[in-house]
């Protein structure tokens, strides 16, 4: 019975075995394409010592950024820097314990080694830790932190104990704090990041049970402040440092941009700096700063308002400014049997309806506006407590930001000279002479803004605008310098896109008038008398070509020329959008959201991409394919590159790229096309080896630590306070140190840079967009792209485009202007194209008007391709089960990876036309581009460059996923085959005995 019931047992064992391997099989079939693409199919031979340099040079970088980026606002009685003999400080207010490296999502890093309170200690400075052990007592640890899965009403919550709150602060507490130290830091925290945008009304805790913890029904909400207002709590906690504490100074550590008014209404606050997210370490220079070993030069990268509201982007931002279109409610985007409901579909189950964002503000964000409005007049009738007109408006103008020192400007020269007449190919170059007056050795960021002519009920234009920037070394006490700063008269060219002036043409044009150049400290501030050049246009000027391609430049968003059969401005669907105008900003300023309205039908057919849309498509004029060539041609060998990777990777339009492209199968172009998430493939026919790539724009691999190896690689400041730098030397170090290291690891391509814009303060993911202004945002990020491509690394900019908000961003219907959508969200893009060699792209979830951004022809192909002169490749955004993005509409409109996440990716439609077979064969080449046009430009570098960047040959190698299947296979193998050879024993016929 026993042999029997132990028959039956291995039997039973046998079959789970059996059935176990082939669903590991399968499993591991399907999965190892993103498990190769964190764990390698190729491997390098990294040299320790190299890498420990090149991380040494990267935490060196990441502090001269915060240095540089860190920004003095407030520094009253020369407060700061401190005195040498303060060696003891009070550290105020929860976020001190729970300071941020970077905001959540993609661009987050592994972890915060240093933070503030660490630095102090490693500074040789005691803090009080009294108040920081309650704290932590308090609240442990940050909820909901690094999750894409939360709500802003709790990834933006509020932790802070009243200082009334004798539970917390006891009066021996207090008492004690004041014999500790006359100085006290308070720090105040704000934290976002993807699939949030911060909320217009607070949510907080200020009570916690003795283990830390709180309950739901524990959650305050504050409807009369935003989350980026203070709170009551941190109001009176800095009402009571204000009274009881000699020095005072805020440092603020923050993914988006807070209301500062406080530091001016709230007695007793001295000094204030804005540190922005740390990285890693790099928080270790902040008590440097405050000693004044280092000097801040750091300028604001926004504009900070008294008031949120006064923006007029604020009403129709965040998940409070979108509005749901009144005949999808109720609908879910992702029905539970996955077919569509009325041909609406998104992805998130969470969604009962279509969103849209409306950009009614047109071009006038951030200082665009704020100064505009200032030269309309516009807030003459203000009168608060904080000032009169645009005092009371405006606390901390765009590029501002105080220093130890004092600097004086002159204008040493002009080309051409001031008076003189403009020219349509010309270029201004102005020459400007700082020196240091003061006492203290630092830098200077030098601005130079234009003003152009505006007619009323002509093109909108800003009043200011920044046109080019340049930052000093560190001058000692009356030292100078001189910085050229030069830009085309062409940069000062408004989009029209509905002949507003009147002169029968539509694009980039320049009216006749006075332009006036100006030196200037920030975008409200004259650097000083005399720091103003005019120069005279007698005749308009239209620009019908770009000037660096040639490429015919007009409307293609807009009206009967939008090809994608919807106008980006919602006019053709009802819509009856009010967009903002400076002829009448009284009367067409966004107070409110726009009113909920009706989805179009014309606007909904465009919702997914059908099977008859793909055979409209087809051009039976395409010619057919050659595949399966036999040339002999290799792109990378045992040695690496080969000599023809250098040669097509120098040149796109190389007639030897036919050859090498009809060496292809269809078959390894659909698989390189299709599966882009973390690597593109190998293609044995060609000699093309697996690509490996990854997120983290602050951190390489950051966001995917422990799989990719991010806590390995320098973690970052945010690209925030990389803008604030104003420093392109360092952007490129950024880039550059960070696709060393990759290169180190094994690693091809980087999810990176991101700069979408700071529409408003609210958007989730400003912490790793750069500013509101599209020309630094642009500048630093071709810097950026230009520095990893040195390195031999590719990047994907994202994200293309007017992705500028986290809430129901998935199929988000966005309408603007053309002239908003050129001059404002594209810009930058074309800067990193045309400036910077970017050769990557990545697209966003959200439509543009009524087509999602990766399908938009118009974009892709006509304007990012035809009219910039982008040539690389164009990715789309994670998006393994997104019903309304699929690669057949992506790779028609001009895209060239799908990136696939953790389901393999698959075309729906038809893949036999020629038409198909030629839009495959040019994404392939793309993909191929983009990634030995990075070991060209590496190639280049290392030529000429003191230290050049050699990176590791690539070997193939057996990935960790298939040595692992395969010695389970084999040990399984081996069980079921003497399984089988005991059943067939045991029934074999026994022998009969004579």
């Amino acid at each position: 019975m026993m042999k029997k019931v132990g028959r039956v047992l291995i039997h039973i064992l046998m079959v789970i075995v059996l059935v176990l391997t082939v669903a590991l099989n399968a499993a591991a079939t399907i999965g190892r394409p993103i498990a190769d693409g964190f764990l390698g199919t190729y491997k390098v031979k990294s040299d320790k010592e190299t890498m420990k340099r090149y991380l040494s040079e990267g935490e060196e970088y990441a502090c001269q950024t915060e240095a540089e980026g860190i920004v003095m606002v407030q520094n009253e009685g020369e407060t700061l820097p401190l005195n040498k003999n303060t060696k003891q400080v009070n550290v105020f207010g929860w976020a001190s314990t729970a300071w941020l490296g970077s905001g959540s999502g993609s661009a987050q890093i592994s972890g915060v080694e240093t933070d503030f309170l660490k630095a102090l200690k490693d500074y040789g400075i005691s803090y009080n830790t009294e108040l920081t052990d309650m704290y932590e007592k308090f609240m442990a640890e940050r909820p909901y932190a690094n999750a894409l899965s939360t709500y802003s009403t709790q990834m933006c919550r509020l932790y802070e104990p009243s200082v009334h709150d004798t539970d917390y602060y006891t009066k021996e507490m207090l008492t004690g704090a004041q014999e500790f130290s006359d100085t006290a830091i308070v720090v105040l925290g704000r934290y976002c990041g993807e699939s949030n945008d911060c909320p217009k009304t607070q949510y907080k805790i200020n009570r916690t049970s003795k283990d830390g913890t709180y309950e739901e029904s524990d959650v305050i909400t504050d409807a009369s402040r935003t989350y980026l207002d203070i709170s009551v709590e941190e109001e009176e906690l800095l009402e009571y440092c204000g009274q009881q504490f000699e020095n005072v100074i805020v440092v603020v550590n923050e993914t988006n941009a807070m209301t500062m008014g406080f530091l001016e209404t709230i007695p007793g606050i001295d000094s204030c700096l804005l540190a922005g997210t740390t990285g890693v370490n790099a928080a270790s220079v902040i008590p440097a700063v405050l000693y004044g070993e280092i000097n801040p030069s750091g300028k604001t990268a926004d504009t900070y308002a008294y008031d949120l509201s006064s923006s007029a982007a604020f009403a129709n931002a965040g998940a409070e400014g979108e509005g749901m279109y009144t005949n999808t409610e109720g609908e879910k985007l992702y029905p539970a049997d996955g077919e569509t409901t009325n041909g609406n579909v998104g992805d998130n189950p969470f969604y009962e309806g279509l969103y849209y964002v409306d950009y009614a503000e047109g071009i006038y964000i951030g200082y665009k506006w704020y100064e505009t409005a200032d030269a309309e007049g516009y807030w003459d009738d203000v009168d608060n407590v904080y000032g009169k007109g645009y005092e009371g408006v405006v606390q901390y103008p765009f590029g501002y930001g105080l220093s130890y020192t004092e600097f004086d400007y002159e204008i040493v020269k002009t080309v051409p000279e001031a008076g003189s007449e403009l020219t349509k190919d010309g270029q201004i170059e102005v020459t400007v002479k700082v020196t240091n007056v003061g006492d203290t050795s630092g830098k200077e960021v030098v601005e130079l803004y234009y003003t152009p002519p505006y007619i009323k009920g002509g093109i909108e234009k800003s009043a200011v605008e920044l046109a080019e920037f340049g930052k000093t070394d560190i001058l000692k006490p009356g030292e100078s310098q001189e910085l050229t700063l030069a830009f085309d008269v062409e940069d000062m060219a408004s989009y029209d896109c509905y002949d507003a002036n009147g002169n029968g043409v539509t694009g980039y044009e320049l009216d006749p008038g006075e332009y006036q150049v100006k030196v200037m400290r920030n975008a409200h501030e004259a650097a000083g008398s005399g720091m103003s050049i005019s120069y005279q246009l007698s005749e308009g000027i239209h620009y019908e070509n770009d000037s660096v391609t040639g490429a015919s430049v007009d409307n293609k968003f807009t009206g009967e020329n939008a090809g994608d059969g919807i106008s980006v401005d919602g006019s053709d669907t009802d819509a009856n959008i009010r967009y903002m105008t400076r002829a009448d900003f009284k009367g067409t300023f966004p107070a409110e959201k726009t009113p909920d309205r009706a989805l179009t039908d014309n606007a909904k057919a465009l919702n997914l991409y059908t099977e008859e849309m793909a055979d409209a498509w087809i051009d039976d004029s395409d010619e057919k394919i050659v595949t399966g060539a036999d040339h002999g041609l290799v792109l990378y060998d045992e040695n690496g590159f080969t000599d023809l990777a250098f040669e097509l990777g120098a040149d796109y339009d190389n007639e030897r790229w036919d050859d090498l492209l009809d060496q292809m199968t269809v078959e390894e172009m659909e698989r390189l096309v299709l599966h882009g998430y973390s690597k593109n493939y190998d293609v044995e026919s060609i000699g093309k080896i697996h690509n490996q790539e990854l997120d983290g724009p602050a951190q390489f691999g950051g966001f995917t630590a422990g799989i990719g190896g991010g806590e390995e690689a320098t973690g970052f400041p945010d690209e925030n306070v990389v803008a604030r730098t104003w420093n392109r030397e360092l952007a490129w170090m950024l880039g550059h140190i960070q696709g060393a290291q990759a290169g180190e690891k094994g690693y091809e391509g980087w999810y990176a840079p991101s700069f979408n814009m700071h529409r408003t303060p609210l958007g989730g993911r400003n912490y790793e967009y750069y500013s509101e202004d599209s020309f630094l945002s642009g500048a630093l990020a071709a810097k950026t792209v230009e520095g990893a491509l040195d390195s031999g690394m590719y990047r994907y900019m994202k994200h293309l485009i007017a992705y500028d908000q986290d809430s129901m961003r998935d199929g988000l219907y966005t309408w603007m202007t053309e002239q908003a959508l050129r001059e404002t969200y594209l810009k930058p893009f074309k800067i990193a194209i045309q400036e910077g060699g970017a050769t990557g792209i990545m697209t966003s979830y959200n439509r543009l008007g009524a087509v999602w951004a990766g399908g938009s022809r118009t974009l892709l192909t006509d304007v990012v391709r035809g009219e910039i002169g982008f040539k690389g490749a164009i990715i789309t955004d994670y998006c393994d089960h997104h019903k309304y993005m699929n690669m057949d509409h992506a790779l028609r409109a001009g895209g060239d990876l799908w990136m696939d996440g953790m389901f393999e990716g698959e075309f729906q439609f038809e893949t036999e036309s020629d038409t198909f077979r030629q839009a495959l064969r040019r994404a392939s080449k793309n993909i191929i581009y983009m990634w030995v046009n990075a070991g060209y430009e590496n190639k280049i570098y290392n030529e000429t460059a003191k230290n050049p960047v050699i990176r590791p040959v690539e070997k193939k190698a057996v990935s960790l996923v298939t040595k692992v299947q395969i010695i389970y296979d084999a040990v399984a193998l081996v069980l079921i085959i003497l399984w089988i050879r005991s059943i067939i024993k045991r029934r074999r016929p026994r022998k009969i005995k004579a």
